[in-house]
């Protein structure tokens, strides 16, 4: 059950000073139904005929910042603020026939008229959900409420004879005990062990009741109330009811629930208040709890299931992160060690003039055109160091374990997500339940007998689905175009500036960064800064035409919406951060062509090639780049932009102390000064992580140290959204959540295809391939077989100088350069016929197409049987739930007769958010 208790005390009751006189318009249940006159159209500050008023004179002391009405005893479940506008009556009359429908349906609604607000221009209408009211829609929703324990009689448990693991187990408390959230606020906070089951006033008597006050929490109380609103009528038209309808149209400006009062206290008011919002920000979104487990118990009540399951996952994700980067850090820190060590490598071929198969003497035809001289191949020892710290034998290890981590991460999530659905009583939560969205009701004008519930609702037939259907994959096909333009754009912009910096620009003025900012080195950082750009820039407008494009599907519930949504989205990002990543990794060399023959885009620019030791290393600078740059942009966006938005805010309505807060600011009016949670909050949240997923695992075997720039970014990105939920946020809607949905089927879908990008990677884009052919069938008699020695001169062909075509000759040749050398298998110009392809060729090809046919196959297999040795649900969890199910069906049944054929109608599980979960049981606390 979820937990945080109502405030017994309101925030600062005690406190003395800035008394006020209070009017107080408020509006009672049913009391309106005989009074109303439906000519009135009167401001928010006036009396109504819907309100009562009480006597002008009566005056409270209490303190602005409260989330009571203004009696002290009535709690605040739920506001809405509008701005009233006398040029606009019709929105004015929607409110008011909206606002009597609450008062019909029970709701006690409070009027705070703008004159008492800090801008001046701001109404609120504060509302309250009655016990009666609670107990009648918690039996329409089939919320889960705890039942008294001493009805249920548990029998003990028997020893099964299964291997006792409690040493280990306490052995394993003592290593996390440094990372375990053990104060005493948190443990007073969490909720005891309890069955529950789906509340029926029927049986109210099995329910532990204890007080009216604290038997539904906040986030329970605040999900009746919204449930009320969207189902409130404002207008005769059937498609004019709810609150989100009435906000699209402007008739009011937000409707949300209160924060438990301010979160920068200081720590020690946290023992003498229920403040919940304090306690998760000194517990949970401080920087200086970044190492501790997340309380997701105390976030579940205090966010909801929905936010909780978030962090669930991105705090499992994050734990399963740190096993990929220690053996990152072990394939990086080997690959460091072997750069000159581990004889022979290309690194020593290219930079070690005293070695016995020195290459860097070599002269290699020009990179472009005409403009482009002949250069040495020792000027690119920095990136045959790169290209060798990034493309060895470790990485084919690296690039099958990052494969098999996926599948093990995806299965032990579907474990950790079945057992929190478990403790969160979501396992047979029904996501159909969800009602119908507004939009979709507003225009669909056709009805029909719903099979399930009997009753009609909108339908939108199956010729219309297909017809909208068609259109939006027709505009998504023709965006995903756009993108691929802009990585052509890009491939353009490299083939240019190549011959720029190859051919105009002088760096020997950089004396001994010449070196390092090569022509080939500042293409491709420049290439990626633009890529970056282009790529964030698409982002932006692709979101706008996504959500334009669902909206015209019409789904008919959120969930679909959702899905839809996500779908189009993820289409566009996969293209939009990946597809230059492909082209690089696997067409860029094959597009090139050769000296005799090059490729001509547009029949002016010489496509690009590869550095002289692969693409290997041009690959690893776009990952590094375009994976850093995403994440610190995302960062500083999603840490200052709401934290700008809401400085901005609070200086136009209020210019009082911190101090003075709590008394002349009231919590409603911080809290509308926040920024508002939206619909699709969590998506943008899901979105970044798979795709960073994607990142981590697609082309790893090209960047090891990507698990780790992902574990930094993450420990970051946990405290960051921890701390806008907290702090930065109006407090979300509490929504229930069972699983991650269609994220879960795309993380899978990354997985599996990373496997096959991986094993392309090693066998086209590395050198593990060619390296092989030669160790074992073409090393040289002169160093002996079986080893590479001479691997650097044998991976490049001959060219006659005079062979080139017009407009490939170099305007100058100093050294008068007979042949050069370039990358590729073909024969001498001496062979008949000149620069055909070489056997060697063909035998890399075939180990090439072997090799990812053996690993996809291996690799496949493994995951297979990791699937099935790793059930989605343990079987001694699944055990336990039927067994409470069939406790409290015995406990339900009415009378005194134990009758298990006479089953209640509800789905009874066994709530498990007790003390345990965080001093005995670690496996459901997330680290980080």
């Amino acid at each position: 059950m979820e937990g945080a208790n109502l405030h017994e005390n309101e925030i600062g009751k005690n406190d003395e000073e800035n008394e006020i006189s209070v009017d107080v318009n408020i509006l009672h249940p049913h009391s309106a139904a005989t009074e109303h006159n439906s000519d009135s159209r009167e401001s928010c500050g006036s009396t109504s005929s819907l309100m009562r008023k009480r006597d002008e004179h009566q005056t409270k002391k209490r303190p602005k910042a409260t989330l009571y009405f203004k009696d002290g005893v009535r709690y605040i479940d739920y506001v809405i603020a509008y701005e009233e506008d006398e040029d606009d009556p019709k929105n004015n009359d929607k409110r008011e026939v909206f606002e009597r429908g609450l008062d019909k349906k029970g709701l006690i609604l409070e009027r705070e008229p703008k004159e008492q607000s800090q801008d001046q221009k701001t109404c609120f209408v504060k509302i309250h959900v009655p016990w009666d009211v609670c107990l009648k829609y918690a039996e329409r929703m089939k919320m889960k409420m705890p039942l008294k324990e001493d009805r249920i009689k548990e029998p003990v448990e028997e020893d099964d004879g299964d291997i006792d693991c409690s040493c280990i187990t306490n052995a394993w408390k003592k290593v996390l005990r440094p990372f375990t959230l053990d104060s005493a606020e948190v443990l007073e906070k969490t909720e005891p062990d309890c069955y529950t089951a789906e509340f029926t006033k029927e049986k109210m008597d099995y329910f532990d009741i204890k007080d009216e006050k604290t038997f539904f929490t906040t986030s329970e109380r605040s999900r009746i109330a919204y449930r009320i609103m969207s189902e409130t009528r404002f207008g005769p038209k059937p498609i004019q009811v709810g609150i989100v309808q009435l906000i699209g149209d402007g008739a009011y400006k937000a409707a949300f629930p209160l924060h438990e009062g301010r979160h920068t206290n200081n720590q020690r008011k946290m023992a003498t208040d229920d403040n919940m919002r304090r306690l998760l920000y000194w517990e949970w979104a401080r920087w200086g709890r970044w190492y501790k487990f997340q309380p997701l118990d105390l976030i579940r009540q205090y966010l909801g299931d929905k936010v909780a399951l978030y962090f669930a996952w991105l705090g499992y994700y994050t734990e399963m992160l740190v096993y990929p980067t220690l053996v990152g850090l072990i394939v990086f820190i080997y690959s460091i060690a072997t750069l000159w060590t581990y004889p022979p490598t290309r690194v020593q071929e290219v930079c070690d003039e005293t070695y016995p198969t020195y290459a860097g003497n070599l002269t290699m035809c020009p990179v472009c055109d005409a403009d482009c001289g002949y250069w040495q191949l020792g000027s690119t020892c920095l990136s045959a160091q790169v290209t060798h710290v990034f493309d060895n034998e470790a990485t084919i290890f690296f690039a099958v374990f990052m494969s098999l981590w996926a599948t093990m991460f995806l299965e032990l999530w579907k474990r950790k997500q079945f057992r929190l659905a478990y403790d969160w009583d979501l396992v047979d939560y029904d996501e159909d339940r969800d009602l119908i969205r507004p939009e979709f009701e507003a225009q669909v004008t056709r009805e029909r007998l719903n099979p399930i519930t009997g009753q009609r609702e909108p339908y939108l037939s199956a010729k219309d689905r297909y017809t909208r259907a068609c259109l939006s994959i027709t505009t998504v096909f023709f965006w995903v175009l756009v993108v691929i333009a802009a990585v052509f754009a890009v491939i353009v912009y490299r083939l240019v500036i190549a011959a720029v910096f190859a051919s105009s620009v002088d760096l020997s003025s950089l004396g001994s960064l010449s070196s390092v900012a090569t022509p080939s080195m500042l293409t491709t950082i420049t290439a990626s800064l633009l890529s970056l750009i282009i790529i964030m820039c698409l982002n932006f407008v692709y979101e706008k035409m996504a959500l334009i494009l669902t909206d015209m599907e019409l789904p008919r519930t959120q969930i679909e919406f959702d899905d839809s949504f996500t779908f189009k989205m993820f289409c566009f990002q996969f293209v939009n951060f990946y597809s230059y990543l492909f082209y690089v990794a696997f067409f860029k060399q094959t597009f090139a062509g050769y000296p005799a023959n090059y490729t001509y885009l547009f029949g002016e620019f010489r496509w690009d090639e590869c550095d002289a030791g692969g693409c290997m290393y041009e690959l690893s600078i776009q990952l590094i780049i375009i994976m850093l740059g995403k994440q610190i942009w995302n960062n500083v966006i999603e840490l200052m932009m709401p934290w700008m938005i809401n400085k901005y805010r609070q200086y136009k309505s209020t210019k009082v102390s911190d101090e003075q807060k709590d008394n002349e600011y009231t919590r409603w009016e911080q809290d509308y000064d926040l920024t508002a949670f939206r619909q699709m909050g969590l998506f943008y949240e899901y979105l970044e992580m798979v795709i960073q997923f994607g990142f981590v695992t697609l082309f790893v075997a090209a960047f090891p140290l990507a698990p780790v720039l992902a574990l930094i970014n993450n420990i970051i990105e946990i405290r960051l959204d921890a701390n806008k939920f907290i702090c930065e946020l109006r407090r979300p809607l509490s929504q229930k959540c069972s699983d991650i949905g269609a994220w879960y089927y795309l993380l899978d879908f990354l997985g599996t295809l990373a496997v096959v990008t991986n094993a392309f990677t090693i066998a086209i884009t590395s050198d593990a391939i060619p390296k092989m052919v030669y160790y074992y069938s073409y090393s040289s008699e002169t160093y002996g077989f079986n080893t590479l020695q001479g691997y650097t001169n044998n991976s490049l062909s001959y060219f006659n100088v005079k062979d080139f075509n017009d407009r490939s000759i170099p305007t100058s040749n100093p050294l008068n350069v007979t042949v050069c050398r370039y990358r590729d298998y073909r024969a001498p110009p001496s062979a008949n016929p000149p620069y055909a392809l070489t056997m060697q060729y063909w035998h890399v090809i075939a180990s090439r197409l072997a090799f990812v046919i053996v690993m996809e196959h291996i690799v496949f297999a493994l995951k297979r049987f990791l699937d099935y040795l790793v059930p989605d649900r343990p079987r001694r969890l699944k055990q336990k739930i039927k067994r409470e199910h069939f406790l409290v069906q015995q406990m339900l049944l009415t009378g005194d007769e134990r009758n298990p054929q006479t089953p209640y109608s509800g789905s009874p599980t066994k709530s498990s958010s007790g003390n345990k979960f965080f001093v005995e049981n670690e496996k459901k606390m997330t680290p980080l």
